[in-house]
C-alpha cells in the first residue's frame, strides 16, 4: 500500500456541491489543508443551474443571465409575472467551475487531484478515501457527493417520481425571444403520462434554452422530447427546424424523493448534495440548499467548531412535500390545476419564499389557500397529518459503520488528531431528531 498523505478536509467530487463547499471555505479564511478530488477539473458545458435568490446573492457575478420577469401558463390562464424581492439566476456549469477553480488554484492550502475514487473508511478519529490507483488520503472529516449510502433504500420511496427533461440551446434566423423574460411554465395539457411542461431560458433575442420537463415514474426517449420541442417552436415562434440550428443539448434525470437521504456516510464522512437529499424533493432545485449548508458549514470549520450535520428539512416542509408528490403520482390534471392556481393566486415571491421553506406558517397558509384543494383533501386520508411519519434512519447502522472502520486497523501508526468522537458530536445535534 502506497503511504498516506494527510490532511484536514478532504472534498471528493467538483461538482456543484464540493465546489460550493470548497469555495466557502476560502471566502471565510479556513486555514487547514484542503484536498479536492475529482476524476476531472475539465470544465464542461453540458448543464445549466438555475435558482431564485436576492439581488447581492453571492454568486451573482457568475450568472449568464438573470431576470425579473417570467411567464407562466397553464390550462385556461396565462400571464407575465414579476419579481421584487428576488432574481432568477441562471449559471452555467462551465462557467462555475472555471470562476471556482481559479480561486482554488491561487489558495495556499488547497489541492487539487485528479483520481478515480473506489471508497472510504473511518473510525471515531479520523476518516480515509481510497482511490483506484490504490492511495489512500486521511482527513478529520470526508465531505462526498458521489456515493449513495450504502443503506439508503430507492425502494422505501411512497412516490418514486422522476424530474426528467430535454433541452436544446437554439439559435434562430430572427430575433424572436424576449430576452427579458423566461418561461417558469407552459404546462402541456396534451401530455398525461406525468406532468409535462415547456420551459424556457432566453439569452438574448435570438437564442434560447429550451427544455420539455416532465414529472413521472419513467424517463421517454429521447426522441419524443425532441418532438415536442419541435411542435412547440412551431406552434409559439413559427420556427421550423430551417429556421434555427442547435448549438448544444442538455438532459437530466433528478428523482423526487419523499424521504430524506442519510446525512452520514460513515463516521467523520459526511454526504453533500443530491446524496446528501438536498434537492427539494417537490421541485428538484438544489442549488440554494447546496449554497445555505456550504456556507454554515465553512464558517464553523473556519472558526474551530465541528462541521455541522445537514438538517432535515422540517416536519411541515416535508408534509406539504409529500402531498404534492402524491397529486403529481396519482393525477395529472388535478397537478395542472394545482399549479394553474398557485400561479394565479399567489405572488411570485411569495411563492418562492414558500418554496425556499422560508415562510411562516401564517404565509404557508395563505400559499396552500390559493391552491386548488380537492386533490389535497383526498391526500390527507392517506397520509394524515401528524400520524405520517417519515424515515428517521439517518445514520449508518452498525454494521455499515463496523464494515468501514475495519480498513483502518491497518492505519493504526498514524497518530488520531485530537478530535472528540464523531459519535458524541452526532448525538450534541440531535441527528435522531430528523424534524424540527
Amino acid at each position: 500500500m502506497n503511504k498516506s498523505k494527510r490532511y484536514d478536509i478532504i472534498i471528493v467530487g467538483a461538482g456543484l456541491s464540493g465546489l460550493s463547499l470548497a469555495w466557502y471555505l476560502i471566502k471565510e479564511k479556513y486555514s487547514g489543508q484542503i484536498l479536492l478530488v475529482d476524476k476531472s477539473f475539465a470544465p464542461t458545458n453540458h448543464k445549466t443551474w438555475c435558482f431564485w435568490g436576492k439581488k447581492d446573492h453571492p454568486f451573482a457575478d457568475i450568472a449568464h443571465r438573470t431576470w425579473e420577469d417570467t411567464y407562466f401558463s397553464a390550462l385556461d390562464f396565462s400571464s407575465k409575472l414579476s419579481l421584487k424581492d428576488h432574481l432568477y439566476f441562471c449559471v452555467k456549469e462551465s462557467d462555475f467551475k472555471e470562476t471556482i477553480l481559479k480561486t482554488l488554484q491561487k489558495a495556499p492550502n488547497v489541492n487539487l487531484l485528479e483520481e478515480d475514487v473506489l471508497d472510504f473508511s473511518s473510525n471515531s478519529h479520523k476518516a480515509a478515501l481510497i482511490t483506484k490507483d490504490n492511495n489512500t488520503y486521511l482527513a478529520n472529516y470526508i465531505f462526498q457527493s458521489v456515493f449513495m449510502p450504502s443503506n439508503y433504500d430507492a425502494s422505501a420511496r411512497k412516490y418514486p417520481l422522476i424530474q426528467h427533461f430535454l433541452g436544446v440551446e437554439i439559435k434562430t434566423d430572427e430575433k424572436i425571444f424576449d430576452e427579458n423574460t423566461f418561461t417558469i411554465m407552459d404546462v402541456d395539457s396534451d401530455f398525461n403520462d406525468g406532468f409535462a411542461f415547456i420551459y424556457t431560458l432566453p439569452f438574448n433575442k435570438n437564442r434560447a434554452l429550451v427544455e420539455y420537463t416532465i414529472f413521472s415514474a419513467k424517463p421517454l426517449k429521447k426522441k419524443q422530447y425532441k418532438k415536442k420541442i419541435c411542435s412547440y417552436l412551431e406552434d409559439k415562434y413559427s420556427l421550423t427546424k430551417d429556421n434555427y440550428i442547435i448549438k448544444r443539448k442538455e438532459y437530466g434525470e433528478i428523482p423526487m424523493d419523499d424521504r430524506p437521504h442519510t446525512p452520514i456516510y460513515s463516521s467523520r464522512i459526511m454526504n453533500i448534495g443530491t446524496v446528501g437529499g438536498f434537492t427539494k424533493p417537490s421541485t428538484g432545485y438544489t442549488f440554494s440548499r447546496v449554497h445555505k449548508y456550504s456556507k454554515k458549514c465553512a464558517q464553523a470549520l473556519a472558526t474551530g467548531l465541528k462541521p455541522p450535520i445537514p438538517k432535515a428539512t422540517s416536519y411541515r416542509f416535508r408534509y406539504y412535500d409529500l402531498l404534492l408528490l402524491r397529486v403529481l403520482a396519482t393525477n395529472v390534471p388535478d397537478s395542472r390545476k394545482i399549479f394553474r392556481s398557485l400561479f394565479k393566486n399567489s405572488p411570485l415571491d411569495r411563492i418562492f419564499k414558500f418554496l425556499s421553506e422560508e415562510t411562516n406558517f401564517i404565509e404557508d397558509l395563505m400559499v396552500l389557500a390559493s391552491c386548488y384543494y380537492p386533490p389535497f383533501l383526498r391526500a390527507l386520508t392517506v397520509h394524515p397529518p401528524f400520524f405520517t411519519q417519515f424515515d428517521k434512519n439517518n445514520i449508518a447502522n452498525s454494521e455499515q459503520i463496523q464494515t468501514k472502520e475495519n480498513y483502518l486497523e491497518d492505519l493504526g501508526q498514524i497518530p488520531d488528531n485530537s478530535a472528540q468522537d464523531f459519535e458524541a458530536t452526532v448525538e450534541q445535534n440531535h441527528l435522531y431528531e430528523t424534524f424540527s
